[in-house]
């Protein structure tokens, strides 16, 4: 059996017995098969520099800056918006603007913004008597694509994908006409032609100048992006959906707030029903916030990448609670180590080691966020074209309702919801599949003591029946298998045995062994590969 390091969470990395410590994890788990041909041989991943910059917290809904300072490369420096309730109130500011000498660089009248050019602090204060108080002012926000992850060493969060990720997903060989009827609006860098997509329905819309003339480090992202919803041979997960690229970054992964919100109501209008956006801004801005509801009022679904800073915050979209914010995870069912995390992920899908198109006829081993929000947008318009009574936000809801709980038990920071399996979404409807899974296991470092850690085997129902008498088999240090009996699950519960570890056995140099196997009395498991999990768990000091 093959071991990994797993990701350390980063929520599980705290303070007691008088210092620093981590818990770092080697687990198995079971690969799918292989399937042939493979798409192509990717060319080694090339480290793409980082568009964006270091990360300020995140504010729901920030004060209107008093004076015009943007933050340093967060924000165009020479650029406000202004935001209005009413329409009189915008026409009317429009008018005084325009008379005043303003350069309105772009107006949005569905969304009532407008993107201004200003000229220091005095400036800005001229533009706001203008408005008195009708308008929210905002700065004009940076958006960028997420930091492209250095090649993940083997280690945390790391098992890769390669051209496994459908396979593992539980999409079937013959899914050629999943997203059939769906258009799905992909807000990104421009999508180049290339073979995987050749069979694809792409039309495409620019709203930005891309001035590198698509040849910068992230000119294939867009392209990446569309492979993973719409390509063919295996590549895509709805290859028969209807794209829409509309280009809102230009080739070095850079756009701004107000372009993405226009990108927004573009897609909207266009008929879009599911809306992917591999992209983020750490600055609230109420254009966008505005896009979003807009884009909701209309009944169209945004998923959005929560971003690779393995940082303890996601960016906007994703950050809006009406967003699908999609964290990474590996082929091991870890939250791959970049992932960004906190509440507003819901749902975690493949994200290392990924193949996917890129320009030029290339293929790009594909890690991030980025690759794992065109996943959970694919297999919304799956849902969608396999149910036409089905609306989008009920198309969510399933993908949300049947993922795999992993992690923290229940709905937890690192992945949301739990991990996509297209599997259970498929047979959600049919009857008698019985199947009791070892889901994670957790240490709750957040309730330990200077004597105790508590660690949580997490078992849940995957199936669509209810399971009366499930137990779950655990072996510490291999030692004696202890069985404990967990009582009755109904479907698509979770639940959890609490062991009770001494830290002294978590901070042996050896590490903490545990295997734990489920079982269902009285049924034949359906899905036996998910029965059985193994760990080595440690705690390890943490440099100060």
């Amino acid at each position: 059996m093959q071991r990994r390091y797993i990701a350390l969470p980063l929520l599980l990395v705290t303070a007691y017995f008088g210092g620093q410590f981590a818990y770092k994890r080697i687990q198995t788990a079971k690969r799918p098969e292989s399937v042939d041909p493979a798409p192509a041989t990717p060319a080694q991943q090339r480290a793409l520099p980082n568009p964006g910059t270091d990360l300020p917290p995140v504010a729901e809904i920030p004060d209107e800056p008093t004076q015009f300072d943007p933050p340093d490369d967060l924000a165009l420096a020479d650029e406000l918006l202004a935001s209005f309730a009413s329409d009189s109130a915008y026409r009317r500011f429009i008018d005084a603007a325009e008379r005043a000498g303003f350069r309105i660089i772009g107006r949005n009248d569905r969304l009532r913004s407008a993107r201004i050019q200003v000229d220091g602090s005095s400036s800005a204060d001229r533009l706001r008597a203008l408005a008195g108080d009708d308008a929210s002012f905002d700065y004009n926000y940076i958006v960028a694509a997420p930091t492209a992850p250095q090649p993940v060493a083997s280690g945390a969060g790391s098992s890769p994908f390669e051209n496994q990720s459908l396979n593992w997903l539980g999409v079937p060989a013959d899914h050629a006409n999943w997203g059939e009827g769906v258009t799905i609006a992909i807000l990104d860098t421009a999508v180049s032609s290339h073979p995987v997509l050749e069979n694809a329905q792409i039309e495409r819309a620019t709203l930005i100048d891309d001035s590198s003339g698509g040849m910068a480090e992230y000119s294939g992202h867009g392209t990446a992006v569309a492979s993973l919803i719409a390509g063919n041979n295996g590549v895509g997960i709805a290859p028969a959906a209807d794209i829409l690229s509309i280009q809102v970054m230009d080739s070095s992964g850079l756009g701004d707030s107000f372009t993405l919100a226009e990108g927004i109501v573009q897609a909207v209008d266009s008929g879009a029903q599911v809306i992917s956006m591999s992209l983020g801004s750490y600055g609230y801005t109420q254009v966008l916030q505005n896009a979003v509801d807009y884009a909701q009022s209309q009944g169209v679904v945004l998923v959005a990448s929560a971003g690779n800073d393995g940082a303890n915050q996601v960016p906007y979209p994703a950050q809006f609670p009406s967003v699908v914010g999609v964290a990474a995870v590996d082929a091991d069912s870890q939250r791959a180590s970049f992932s960004n995390y906190s509440d507003a992920v819901d749902i975690g899908a493949p994200g290392v080691g990924v193949h996917a198109a890129w320009v030029d006829d290339q293929w790009d081993e594909f890690s991030g966020t980025s690759a794992a929000a065109p996943y959970v947008s694919g297999a919304i318009a799956a849902t969608l074209s396999l149910d036409s009574s089905t609306t989008p936000q009920e198309a969510v809801d399933i993908v949300l309702a049947y993922s795999d709980d992993a992690a923290a038990p229940g709905k937890d920071v690192e992945i949301g919801n739990g991990i996509l399996n297209l599997d259970r979404v498929l047979n959600r409807d049919e009857s008698y599949i019985y199947d009791v899974a070892l889901a994670d296991f957790h240490l709750d470092l957040e309730n330990a003591t200077e004597s105790v850690v508590p660690l949580l085997v997490t078992v849940q129902n995957r199936g669509t029946e209810p399971l009366n008498s499930v137990s779950v088999t655990i072996t510490q240090n291999d030692h004696f298998p202890q069985k404990v009996y967990l009582g009755g699950l109904s479907e698509n519960e979770t639940t959890a045995h609490t062991l009770y570890l001494d830290p002294n056995q978590l901070s042996a140099e050896s590490g903490y062994t545990i295997t734990a196997e489920t079982s269902v009395s009285g049924r034949v498991d359906a899905r036996e590969s998910n029965n059985v999990k193994t760990g080595v768990l440690q705690l390890q000091p943490i440099e100060p």
